[in-house]
């Protein structure tokens, strides 16, 4: 333990580098009412899947653009013959019957890694085999079935943290921001699902997705007419905080797009200023006080980590308020020991009452 505690004094005496915009309440309550001028909802088709014990159905929630995002839901069975159905892909009309009434659903929205997708079924199945409602859906223009049909005021280098970087309401990560809070709300507008347990987890960018998302929900939610509430963050290897210090100290990964632009757009960086005033809009550690104080949030991360930092993620798990628990990793780089899958369950079994 003698070095982990040696590294966290030393990230402790290290200043965080971001700078809170005056306007960032106003800009996100802007960007929230015009994304949800729509209810968010779930369009679910049944997938046959050999396991009776849970229902596996692809997800469609209608982004505030209209962009369609694609996922896969998962619950446990709700119905006394799971196995009705099996070897049909149907559209169905999902209602619950009084057994299940009175007992509703703890939900998870899970955001998937930088240039990912929603994964495999199997993935979502420890999670739905434990008692809970799990959402995944694409991040879009990455590597799912989601696109990206926004367009972009001047081009990018490779990959996404460079799309739009002229202003924070044409940048990229603001609809896939968006995007997230309304997974968060589509999970909850399902019938079977009690919108004041839902957690969200993820890893890399996902880490940092899941804290926007439910740092939105709780804080600005409600003033756009969300129902739901997140009570559990899990933040591993969280990507998007402390640009500015990632940037500095960053050897891989989406932070050397950042790099690349400014060698082949603006080598003497004379838009520097305004660039990381773009990026501090999005930056997860102005988000993580929004959490709230009811919130639990278990964030992990390497000691090896050079895609980010440590002092990015400890900057993150410094600026929670509520209850918080933070996993360090001295051999680990930009991954995740198997244990943490553990710690993970055990976790969030704990908050949501699975």
């Amino acid at each position: 333990m003698e070095i982990i505690e040696d590294k966290l004094r030393e990230l402790e005496s290290i200043p965080y580098l971001g700078r809170y915009p005056k306007d960032f309440s106003e800009f996100w309550l802007e960007s929230l009412r015009t994304d949800h001028r729509v209810t968010a909802r779930l369009e679910l088709e049944r997938i046959s899947y050999p396991i009776a014990k849970v229902e596996v159905f692809s997800a469609t929630v209608l982004a505030g653009d209209e962009v369609e995002l694609k996922g896969y839901y998962l619950r446990p069975a709700l119905t006394a013959n799971n196995t009705d159905g099996l070897g049909k892909r149907e559209k169905i009309e999902l209602s619950l019957d009084e057994r299940v009434q009175s007992q509703l659903l703890p939900g998870i929205v899970r955001f998937h890694g930088y240039s990912g997708n929603r994964g495999q079924i199997s993935e979502l199945l420890l999670w739905a085999l434990q008692g809970y409602a799990i959402l995944a859906l694409d991040v879009r223009g990455q590597s799912g079935e989601t696109p990206d049909h926004r367009v972009y005021p001047s081009g990018s280098f490779s990959g996404w943290m460079t799309l739009g970087l002229e202003s924070p309401r044409r940048h990229y990560f603001r609809q896939v921001y968006l995007d997230a809070v309304r997974a968060v709300a589509a999970l909850a507008n399902q019938s079977e699902v009690d919108e004041r347990r839902i957690g969200c987890i993820g890893k890399s960018q996902g880490g940092g997705l899941a804290v926007a998302a439910a740092a939105l929900t709780n804080t600005l939610g409600k003033e756009v007419g969300l129902r739901s509430q997140v009570k559990a963050v899990s933040a591993a290897i969280p990507f998007l905080c402390d640009f500015r210090r990632g940037y500095q100290l960053q050897s891989d990964g989406p932070l050397d797009e950042l790099v690349w632009y400014f060698k082949l757009h603006d080598p003497e960086h004379r838009g520097e200023k305004e660039i990381f005033k773009t990026l501090d809009y999005f930056d997860t550690v102005h988000f993580a006080p929004w959490l709230g104080e009811e919130v639990s949030s278990l964030v992990s991360m390497g000691l090896k980590d050079t895609v980010c930092p440590p002092i990015t993620i400890y900057a993150l798990y410094r600026a929670i308020h509520g209850k918080k628990q933070l996993l360090a990793y001295p051999e680990y780089g930009h991954e995740s020991p198997d244990e943490f899958v553990d710690r993970q369950i055990e976790f969030l079994a704990g908050v949501l009452g699975v």
